[in-house]
């Protein structure tokens, strides 16, 4: 008997996992070309997500967090930088637009979503995986009128293995309510939703977190004959399509004259925090939500002055040594600062329009069409809907499923 034929006799496929799981999306790549049955272990679905989601959890344990950040001046880059001091680049990424209409609206399990907002009217939306180079174009949603305003929210929903994109929009400043659609990678398809009651407070992107993705709203509420703006958290759970709602800090509730607000992630605690601009952007207050859902543990963390005369730069996340990550306006630099200090720390990143956020490698898309192959006619017919499993497929997620969680081997 040949030594590879040992081998493979005494690794098992059980065991195969267990090692594919800690690879990154790289190695996997030169992995899936070993042999067929190596390849159809690493493509399967189930498998694809199963290492997206461990990988993530192996970065946290680690303290190896990556983030993605987008700068943009005349043309726009992209790159991966580690959660250190120094925020040292991981890797540059090419395989990305360089121009400067695409906004990048959320990142989750190493898909990035992109809008084109060039012609905004009619919402044009890309999913991108730049480790496996690999990116489509959405269909046209069916509401493509020119908005008034509107915001958007990219996540994944762990129940169906599926990829969703609410987008809500208002047509004009009169209209009494929203209009809200949703997409669906596995049916790749838009529909339109019941809306809420609530108004769009800002144009901003929605952040997802457990599942969900969240925005200001507020309604107009009428006391003692005066009309004013009850302000609240909206979120919109992917796994089951409902809204739900999540009440404010008192002191957020109702906002003084040139205040504002909005949403981000605490990944650190796998929860939400508000940043607050008091009047004239003269202060930033920061409450974090300590355990997600509970509306008594929201807590004010860090009150920071203005140091200058330019607006308050606006926070773009949190790092795991506690500095915040800012978006400096007087030199148009991504900095870091310490809140119980004050002090600024410059990571020689510039640039007119910044984005940041978590990241994780993933194979996620990595057996898609690439670009406008994926039309909204023939998509349904490609491997991409991962609707379409073969009966080797749905062996090898029965066998996954006595399996506790895949942390009990780290």
């Amino acid at each position: 008997m040949s030594r590879q034929a040992t081998f493979t006799e005494y690794i098992t496929e059980e065991i195969l996992l267990e090692i594919f799981y800690r690879l990154p999306a790289k190695s996997l790549g030169k992995c899936m070309c070993v042999s067929k049955a190596w390849n159809f272990l690493i493509k399967n679905p189930f498998f694809v997500s199963s290492h997206a989601i461990h990988q993530s959890k192996l970065r946290c344990r680690n303290n190896k967090n990556l983030f993605f950040v987008m700068t943009g001046r005349h043309q726009v880059e992209y790159s991966l930088h580690l959660d250190d001091l120094e925020f040292s680049k991981y890797i540059q990424l090419e395989y990305m637009p360089s121009d400067n209409h695409h906004c990048v609206v959320g990142s989750c399990n190493g898909l990035l979503c992109l809008m084109d907002f060039q012609f905004n009217f009619d919402s044009v939306f890309i999913l991108c995986n730049p480790i496996v180079r690999k990116s489509i174009t959405l269909p046209k949603p069916c509401l493509c009128h020119l908005p008034y305003k509107i915001s958007v929210g990219f996540g994944f929903d762990s129940v169906k293995n599926d990829y969703k994109l609410l987008k809500i929009t208002k047509e004009n400043a009169l209209d009494k309510f929203v209009e809200v659609e949703l997409y669906s990678l596995k049916r790749n398809s838009w529909r339109i939703l019941p809306p809420p009651r609530y108004d769009l407070y800002s144009d901003d992107f929605m952040v997802f977190v457990n599942e969900i993705v969240h925005w200001i709203a507020y309604e107009r509420v009428k006391e003692q004959g005066v009309y004013r703006c009850k302000f609240l958290i909206m979120g919109f759970d992917m796994r089951d399509d409902v809204f739900n709602e999540i009440m404010l800090p008192e002191n957020l509730r109702n906002l003084p004259n040139r205040s504002e607000i909005y949403v981000t992630t605490y990944d650190e605690l796998s929860s939400i925090a508000v940043i607050e601009l008091g009047c004239l952007h003269t202060q930033c207050n920061i409450w974090v939500m300590k355990k997600y859902g509970v509306i008594e543990t929201w807590t004010k963390m860090f009150s920071i002055l203005n140091p200058g005369p330019e607006p308050m730069p606006r926070v773009l996340g949190f790092m795991k040594n506690g500095d915040l990550m800012l978006s400096a306006y007087d030199n148009l630099q991504l900095v870091s600062c310490d809140p119980e200090r004050s002090e600024l720390g410059y990571f020689g990143i510039q640039g007119k329009r910044t984005y940041v956020s978590s990241f994780t490698e993933s194979l996620v898309l990595h057996d898609q069409v690439n670009g406008d192959d994926m039309t909204e006619n023939g998509a349904k017919e490609k491997d991409c809907s991962l609707e379409q499993e073969n009966e080797e497929s749905i062996r090898f997620m029965e066998q996954q499923k006595h399996k506790e969680d895949i942390d009990h081997c780290v």
